[in-house]
């Protein structure tokens, strides 16, 4: 699995303030309601600082909030501090260990394209399999060979703000499909004009639909359907974002 966040997750919303989590809640609330879970509880896998966590809870769920990065989690509970309807757990979800089932499973934000191998995808799949009740519904998004070949590529993004700064660097190794971040972060001191240089190496890897689809079958989840990302039509050549529907149920 690739490197959790560390110092990038105490800047991580400052960033990220440009994606709609208002509209992507709206759509994973009304895909659960799609498939018959409009209300129950939900475990999101890659959970974050837990913004949509505390987006979907608007919606009737109850939330358990799962990461493997101590310092997303310390993020996520200043934020849930006063919503009850979130827990959040420090766990790696190839090796989930859950008190019960649940009526159903999310993982967005590409959290799962930082499983590098067939075999993590495999072993979070059984996991699900195990803690997702009878006919309960998992939906997760992965980001397309298409978008790390062709829209990152080797390219390189920067960003200024005021409290904070980074560079993001890009390669893509076309051979395992894996694209490297190398992120550079400026994080500005208290109220001083001194900045503290952080560097943080990431990876993701991409996988086509029917290696997935695959992997669900083998984990005895029974794949739905796929979405172009925040459509309802299939997927395209060049989606960046695909989601996809599995669900608990009869092969």
């Amino acid at each position: 699995m690739s490197t959790s966040y560390k110092n990038f997750a105490y800047v991580y919303d400052t960033f990220m303030d440009n994606i709609p989590y208002d509209d992507w809640s709206k759509y994973i609330a009304y895909l659960f309601e799609k498939y018959h879970i409009d209300s129950g509880n939900l475990v999101e896998l890659g959970c974050g600082t837990a913004t949509l966590a505390l987006q979907l809870v608007n919606y009737g769920y109850s939330i358990i909030g799962i990461d493997n990065s101590d310092d997303m989690l310390n993020i996520a509970a200043k934020k849930t501090a006063n919503t009850p309807d979130i827990a959040l757990q420090l766990q790696d979800m190839r090796d989930l260990l859950l008190d019960s089932t649940y009526d159903g499973f999310y993982c967005v934000c590409d959290s799962l394209n930082y499983l590098l191998s067939r075999e993590d995808i495999l072993d979070t799949f059984h996991c699900i399999k195990k803690y997702l009740r009878k006919d309960g519904i998992f939906i997760f998004d992965m980001k397309t060979i298409h978008f790390y070949q062709n829209c990152l590529g080797d390219q390189i993004f920067c960003d200024h703000q005021e409290a904070c700064s980074y560079v993001w660097e890009n390669a893509f190794f076309e051979d395992d499909c894996i694209n490297q971040y190398d992120l550079t972060l400026f994080v500005r001191q208290d109220d001083s004009n001194l900045y503290e240089k952080f560097n943080e190496v990431h990876h993701q890897r991409g996988y086509n639909l029917e290696e997935i689809i695959d992997l669900l079958s083998l984990a005895g989840l029974e794949y739905v359907t796929s979405y172009d990302a925040f459509t309802e039509e299939p997927p395209k050549d060049d989606s960046e974002r695909i989601y996809i529907i599995a669900r608990n149920g009869e092969l």
